[in-house]
């Protein structure tokens, strides 16, 4: 009798208690943007439903909600075509690993997601936590999975620009934005320079020297300790990405405190004076702009994370301190404690 109780154990999967819904990052941080009439508040977050169990299982739906004390500000619930669409998106836009598509089934150990959900506010408006709840089936059977996260409202990380002089916001972390394709680089930055001609190169664009971002000094943006150096790896020729495996490039990674790292990359190779353990100071020249890694054309990619490996990393939100927006006008607008928005031009 005991033998015919441990099979029937382990032939009968622990129902309903091996399918993950998750939010990723593990932590949903609150942006406080510009808004065009008032602040706004901007939360962002994937969902993630992962069967850990050994069958098949059919999603019915996926519910998020957005609460506070006084009970659901917004909600958001996605089945049938609709959320087969949104699976197969995050596939497409490379969130997560590609599965079987135009399905709501998930194979055991496979993992669908909702990637890229939005949420403006006005401040204030913006709830306090986020629940998560999923519906499927299994073996005829109905269960399902609920999760809850408190929404963080957090400065993040504050410190200066990472350069001087005047640059131009190429890229930061909108819906659209591929620095969403990877979750260390949720709030990342790119800065390239524009001259008078108004491109970000002079002559043909066909050699690195031949763009104003070039050879500029990359900056500590705070204070810290360098925990990560490579300065050897040859740049690319502009236009042509061959580094792709390794995205970084010649890269500095330094530890600001309070588990925030800086990470500083496509640098110039041997332009590195640095080596791990070194003590830096906010503005601290730590390298030059350069075109190596991931990377079509010289430019600046800063971006700040909780975990020194971006692997195993989520981004933080990145304010910075004491900036001029519209630097190329007239009449510089001074801004303290600020994002940057794509396509303005920024100096300290």
């Amino acid at each position: 009798m005991r033998q015919l109780l441990l099979f029937v154990f382990l032939a009968v999967p622990v129902f309903g208690q091996e399918v993950d819904i998750a939010v990723r990052p593990d932590v949903v941080y609150v942006e406080t943007v510009a808004g065009n009439i008032v602040p706004m508040e901007r939360a962002f977050f994937h969902i993630v439903i992962e069967n850990k169990t050994r069958m098949q299982i059919d999603v019915d739906w996926v519910r998020f909600d957005v609460t506070n004390s006084k009970g659901v500000l917004f909600s958001g619930q996605y089945s049938g075509a609709a959320l087969m669409d949104l699976f197969d998106s995050s596939i497409d836009r490379k969130r997560i690993e590609a599965t079987a598509k135009q399905t709501l089934k998930i194979d055991a150990g496979e993992r669908k997601a909702i990637s890229d959900i939005f949420m403006d506010f006005p401040r204030g408006f913006l709830g306090e936590n986020l629940i998560l709840e999923t519906n499927y089936k299994s073996q005829g059977k109905t269960a399902s999975k609920r999760a809850s996260i408190q929404l963080q409202r957090t400065q993040g990380f504050s410190g200066r620009l990472p350069f001087d002089g005047t640059w131009y916001v190429a890229a930061e972390h909108g819906y659209l934005d591929p620095h969403k394709r990877f979750l260390a680089e949720a709030f990342a930055y790119d800065f390239l320079q524009i001259g008078p001609n108004g491109k970000s190169y002079q002559r043909d664009g066909r050699n690195n020297a031949d763009y104003y971002a070039y050879g500029k000094k990359v900056l500590a943006a705070k204070d810290g300790t360098v925990v990560t150096v490579r300065g050897d790896m040859a740049e690319n020729i502009p236009g042509e990405t061959t580094n792709v495996a390794t995205p970084s490039g010649n890269v500095v990674i330094i530890d600001h405190g309070n588990n925030q790292f800086g990470y500083y990359a496509h640098l110039k190779p041997f332009t590195i004076g640095l080596k791990p353990g070194a003590r830096v100071k906010a503005g601290d020249v730590i390298g030059e702009v350069g075109n190596s890694g991931d990377s079509a054309e010289p430019h600046l990619h800063f971006h700040i994370m909780n975990n020194a490996d971006p692997a195993q990393a989520d981004g933080i939100p990145v304010v910075f301190e004491s900036w001029k927006a519209q630097s190329y006008s007239r009449f510089p607008v001074a801004r303290q404690l600020g994002i940057l928005p794509r396509g303005e031009f920024v100096q300290p």
